[in-house]
């Protein structure tokens, strides 16, 4: 929290659309996700031991790829409670004919409430790439062939590209953080006042 007799910045997302783009994640892709994994599950479960390869570790895995992403929903709904912008603290107070003490207050308010939902919220888009993840490796599993399937070679070829996506994924996810995070460190240094020299 900045010091009391600091008048703290307005905080946003950044890049801008990042808010819009989690409630996305969070809130239509991890609920289709998550009825997918527990869907796969029903299957691996209620199969022949030896129809899947690893009937066992690809049920485990559907099922904590199910968790990790319901956690992230869990997570982004409480978090999202958090995420408002100037405009709303403008519409909603008064805040132009409030009195200096009540501005402070207000925008205060704002600043800690960006981050909690700032910290909830990676945490949330945590759980659903953990997750994602997870699910490919569970398909991958799944499509494994046990026993004397006659197609094996294909499934084999299914599993290997599931699996070539799922390491793309990480690979993307790590390349995409990193990105956002030079972003940042770039966004935190002092502009210079009078042009570019």
């Amino acid at each position: 929290m900045p010091a009391p007799n600091v008048t703290p910045p307005w905080q946003s997302p950044d890049p801008l659309g990042y808010g819009h783009g989690s409630k996305e994640a969070q809130f239509v892709a991890a609920p289709l996700l998550a009825a997918a994994a527990l869907g796969l599950a029903g299957v691996v479960a209620g199969a022949k031991d030896d129809l899947f390869l690893f009937s066992g570790p690809t049920l485990l895995i559907l099922v904590l790829s199910a968790m990790s992403l319901i956690f992230s929903i869990q997570l982004a709904y409480h978090a999202r409670k958090f995420l408002y912008s100037r405009q709303d603290v403008y519409d909603w107070h008064e805040y132009e004919a409030a009195d200096e003490r009540t501005r402070l207050a207000l925008r205060t308010k704002q600043y800690n409430d960006y981050r909690t939902w700032f910290r909830f919220n990676n945490k949330a888009n945590l759980g659903f790439n953990t997750g994602t993840v997870l699910l490919a490796f569970g398909v991958a599993a799944a499509l494994a062939p046990g026993g004397d399937s006659s197609q094996k070679g294909w499934r084999w070829c299914a599993a290997g590209i599931v699996l070539a996506c799922a390491f793309g994924e990480i690979y993307w996810q790590h390349r995409l953080t990193r990105l956002i995070d030079e972003r940042a460190a770039e966004n935190s240094r002092p502009v210079r006042q009078g042009g570019s020299t």
